[in-house]
């Protein structure tokens, strides 16, 4: 449910764009249909004359940020000109997070060297290109930005070309240091600043457009290494939309900057925070995973702090660590993810997000009327667990049989607070019957205790799990029925084996 305040906070997020949009046209279109490499396009047209500009993710496969990036700015609108936007240039690759296509090795294998250019003639080779080439030329697109991810910083003396930006002609170095100076604007590490390399690769796709068609081409390269998705993601479309702005396609860069959904998406929209504090990759992908039919975004402390909360139903905090969660939003960031709950949006925190939630941390959002309880042993150790479902537990996870057994990983062990900043009722959904104890730990301690809670906070929902129901087997539906719960919906289960 969208309650009226989160309406209108979703509505200004987008008012420029729904603007721009009833004066220009979306258009969308498939490339090598019938293929293993049939992917969607999608543009939108100003019907203002203006320049066309190209992005593309996804070449490589184990490049993730480039192919979500491009993702997100499929959803922006421009004032002059078309912006075409190709997410997935490479969709058997990104299925198999791999650089290369599956099952080709080396050159033969990198769709990022079957562009070749002979005579000035562009002759693309592999199973990929030739479609992806026919497309750019159909377009004929002014610039191409061709989002990429290195494993190291450039800058630091890698030699990796990650954290750079990559122009073929002398000519377009201008827009260069102008996107250069966009995205370094902010880190002060100079290891980690953004550097201009030239010469472009020869086979690569931008090098192919800047011979052939004399179109400014760029490579946009990120780093992987010890940055969350979030950030990278940031990255590629702060350097993206600055281009767009210095052409005149849009007269601000930071609405596009924080634009990451589309506003008339009738799906499901849900943030995943994976700044520090968040875990691994891994993790992200496994929440991701069971969140059928919705939209997911990473969103990091900077996309909170800039309020791209607004755009989602609902925020998940998962596990790792509660205080580095809060150290990495800052106060900033928890006042932003307060506001969102209490304006109507859903909450869900798993292990760290719970703890992250309570009530006695000075760095906790206190969301929910409970403390944190044995705080001294909170390394009590890992172990899966008894719990046994309340009846308000078995109705909002469909389950037949009230016990059940869960992994947990020194989740939060919670009791009702002295002194509650939120005064409304909790309901237990789950009770601990079981317990672990490691490094003084008492394992009694734990039996009896709140595993799942929920609650109300202002207008919004919060749900919080102690334990780990994305690791357990056969509860993987859990975290889109607590989801459903949230933002009050209905839930609708989908056919699953009997339990």
């Amino acid at each position: 449910m969208i309650t009226a305040t989160r309406l209108a906070h979703i509505l200004s997020l987008g008012l420029l764009l729904a603007v721009a949009a009833h004066a220009g046209e979306i258009e969308e279109g498939v490339i090598a249909s019938g293929t293993p490499f049939e992917t969607r396009w999608r543009a939108y047209d100003s019907d203002v004359e203006g320049p066309t500009v190209l992005v593309i993710g996804g070449v490589h496969g184990n490049e993730p940020s480039g192919h979500r990036a491009a993702r997100q700015i499929a959803t922006w609108s421009v004032n002059r000109g078309r912006l075409v936007v190709l997410p997935a240039a490479n969709p058997p690759a990104l299925a198999a997070r791999t650089r290369r296509i599956p099952g080709l090795d080396g050159d033969a294998g990198d769709l990022n060297r079957h562009f070749e250019v002979m005579d000035d003639e562009v002759r693309p080779t592999g199973p990929a290109a030739p479609a992806i080439w026919t497309f750019i030329e159909s377009i004929k697109p002014d610039v191409i930005l061709d989002l990429h991810e290195g494993y190291g910083f450039r800058a630091a003396g890698s030699k990796s070309v990650g954290t750079s930006i990559i122009t073929h002609r002398k000519v377009d170095d201008p827009a260069q240091q102008l996107m250069l100076d966009a995205v370094n604007r902010g880190i002060e590490n100079p290891e980690r600043r953004f550097v201009d390399l030239n010469g472009i690769v020869k086979g690569s796709l931008a090098r192919a457009a800047a011979v052939a068609l004399g179109a400014e081409a760029h490579i946009l390269e990120t780093t992987w290494k010890d940055q969350p998705l979030s950030r990278r993601c940031r990255q590629h479309r702060r350097m993206v939309a600055a281009r767009l702005v210095d052409l005149g396609m849009n007269v601000d860069s930071e609405p596009m900057v924080d634009m990451m959904v589309d506003p008339e998406d009738a799906r499901p929209r849900i943030a995943l925070f994976d700044g520090a504090g968040a875990g691994s990759a891994s993790q992200g992908r496994r929440f991701e995973a069971q969140l059928p039919g919705c939209r997911v975004e990473r969103l990091g402390p900077e996309d909170i702090q800039a309020g791209c909360l607004d755009a989602f139903d609902a925020v998940i905090f998962p596990g790792g660590s509660g205080s580095g969660q809060a150290e990495a939003i800052g106060v900033p960031g928890r006042e932003k993810v307060r506001a969102f709950v209490d304006e109507g949006g859903g909450y869900i925190g798993v292990c760290a997000g719970s703890y992250l939630a309570l009530d006695n941390y000075t760095w906790g959002l206190r969301l929910v009327p409970m403390d944190s309880h044995d705080r001294k042993h909170w390394r009590r150790g890992n172990a899966s667990l008894k719990i046994e479902l309340t009846a308000e537990g078995m109705e909002t996870f469909l389950e037949s049989e009230p016990m059940r057994e869960i992994a947990f990983r020194q989740g939060p062990l919670m009791q009702p607070s002295d002194e509650p900043d939120n005064n409304a009722a909790v309901d237990v959904l789950a009770w601990f019957r079981t317990g672990v104890g490691r490094n003084g730990a008492d394992p009694a301690t734990m039996v009896d205790t709140p595993a799942i809670v929920r609650v109300e906070f202002g207008e919004g929902r919060v749900l919080l799990f102690s334990p780990h129901p994305e690791l357990t087997d056969d509860m993987e539906d859990w975290l889109r029925l607590a989801f459903d719960w949230a933002v009050e919906t209905k839930p609708v289960p989908a056919a699953a084996p009997s339990r």
